[in-house]
């Protein structure tokens, strides 16, 4: 799916607008804890595969970044990385969105970002090499979703979503490690919390953004 170029500033306005404050909406509504900080993830990571799929690139890293900054001051609660928290959504929707619509150079930015995410947690913590499989999969899946056949909305929908929410999750990562400090013993416990948030993250924003597509079409070009 192509975004239509052509449609009014104002509406594009509109749209940041609105994504930003569905973000920080749903930043208040805690889905799961997160082990190693007094802090909370919360529902807004649906929001971030939207953002992604439903935005420009550009477009969703305004939204991304306003709705992050915002939902920092209105929940500081979930920020478990202080202001660098913000960088989560706006690396999710980020590189999710050149991914989805920008072809083969999106999908090798969006790659690339994903196997630096993947080598910065592997040389400090390559006793428990597991908890990267995830960020693996959805790297490749950027390259193998550009093969013919990929068009349908159930499949490349999803797939995106996935891509968008891994992303996310990769900057988490990279926190978690390099700014927390925490150790490989601590990921075995983090990974099946990791798999459930991220189950809800690709399946919750590819129906939201499945819904909208068939809500708004004028605002959308077929794929």
């Amino acid at each position: 799916m192509k975004l239509n170029n052509a449609e009014p500033k104002s509406l594009k306005i509109a749209k940041i607008g609105i994504f930003a404050a569905l973000y920080v909406a749903t930043s208040s509504i805690p889905i799961s804890i997160f082990i190693g900080a007094p802090s909370f993830l919360a529902l807004n990571l649906v929001m971030t595969p939207v953002i992604a799929i439903m935005l420009s690139p550009v477009d969703a890293f305004l939204t991304s970044l306003f709705g992050g900054v915002l939902s920092f001051y209105a929940v500081p609660s979930q920020a478990m990385f202080g202001p660098y928290t913000i960088l989560l959504p706006v690396c999710g929707a980020t590189f999710g969105s050149l991914a989805y619509h920008k072809g083969k150079l999106g999908a090798l930015i969006a790659s690339l970002f994903l196997f630096g995410s993947i080598s910065l947690y592997l040389v400090v913590n390559y006793p428990f090499p597991y908890f990267i499989a995830p960020h693996s999969f959805a790297a490749f899946l950027t390259i193998f979703s550009l093969m013919k056949g990929m068009t349908p909305v159930r499949v490349k929908v999803p797939i995106f979503a996935f891509v968008a929410t891994m992303s996310e999750q990769g900057m988490m990562m990279i926190f978690a490690v390099h700014l927390l400090g925490l150790p490989w013993e601590v990921f075995v416990g983090i990974m099946p919390l990791m798999i459930y948030e991220r189950i809800i993250g690709t399946f919750g924003g590819a129906a939201i953004v499945i819904a909208l597509m068939k809500t708004i079409p004028k605002y959308f070009r077929s794929f």
